[in-house]
């Protein structure tokens, strides 16, 4: 079995998995505010997430490799979104899952090198990207109180990317200066599994209203380095709460046969969370 194969049978495995989870779950206790009184308790929160890019991409050409690079935080070229976010417990002891996509469309990049020939310029190249992120991990609380509370956070994150790019130098007037076709596109497609480690919280402050979330993890596997942090301010209500934090999700590979070479998503979110 490829290892493409076997990423998307285990990736199918954990959302089989946690849809299971879900549904054996009991129901949790609304009427206890005390996430910890040993009763089953969950939140659920959809957010909204407007990411900048940096893109470090490596493929196999016809004429020897070509490597794209893109930086910035290009806003213009989101394509589209769709995040949500939730966890479950009991006591100490819960469970936390997270699912982010996102699409960008026409991205201005680059070739870096052609079969060895380091190069200059834009010459005409284009790119779409898009990707999706998915984390699944236990909690353990480290502590909590009416200041707020602390988890260690263990467990798994899967990437699937595809990049699509596409180039014709004729339209910068290139064409014929390198050894490669005028005109062309190709997509490559990554797949990562990392196992991951890190904190989850929030810090209460003021009225008790007032939080502060926070969220950092490191993990390696199939990638060299993975991490993702965010943090923000928040506001508690009896239902649930919104925040606004800034989210940033970042992986490196330095393998030479490798697609994905660095990848950075950062920049603000808004979530809308219930609790139950």
């Amino acid at each position: 079995m490829n290892v493409k194969a076997l990423a998307l049978r285990h990736t199918r495995a954990a959302f089989l998995a946690l849809a299971l989870l879900l549904g054996a779950a009991p129901a949790a206790n609304a009427a206890s505010g005390d996430p910890w009184d040993g009763n089953w308790h969950s939140s659920f929160l959809f957010y909204g997430w407007l990411p900048g890019m940096t893109l470090d991409a490596r493929v196999e050409l016809p004429s020897g490799v070509g490597k794209t690079e893109s930086d910035g935080n290009i806003y213009d070229n989101l394509a589209g979104a769709l995040m949500f976010s939730g966890d479950f417990r009991k006591g100490d002891w819960g469970f936390f899952y997270d699912a982010a996509w996102v699409k960008f469309d026409d991205q201005d990049g680059h070739f870096t090198d052609i079969g060895g020939d380091h190069i200059n310029g834009n010459f005409g190249l284009k790119y779409n990207f898009k990707g999706g992120a998915v984390t699944l991990a236990g909690l353990y609380a480290l502590a909590h109180g009416p200041g707020g509370n602390t988890d260690v956070v263990f467990g798994g994150r899967y990437l699937w990317t595809k990049t699509n790019i596409k180039w014709d130098f004729t339209l910068t007037g290139q064409g014929g200066l390198i050894d490669i076709a005028d005109s062309g596109k190709i997509a490559r497609n990554s797949h990562l599994s990392d196992f991951i480690v890190g904190l989850r919280g929030n810090w209460i402050f003021g009225d008790g209203h007032w939080y502060v979330p926070y969220y950092i993890d490191v993990g390696t596997g199939d990638s060299d380095l993975t991490t993702s942090a965010n943090l923000g301010i928040g506001y508690l209500f009896d239902w649930g709460s919104i925040a606004f934090v800034w989210r940033d999700l970042r992986y490196k590979q330095d393998d030479d046969n490798d697609v994905l070479h660095r990848l950075a998503l950062d920049g603000p979110s808004f979530s809308i969370g219930w609790q139950f």
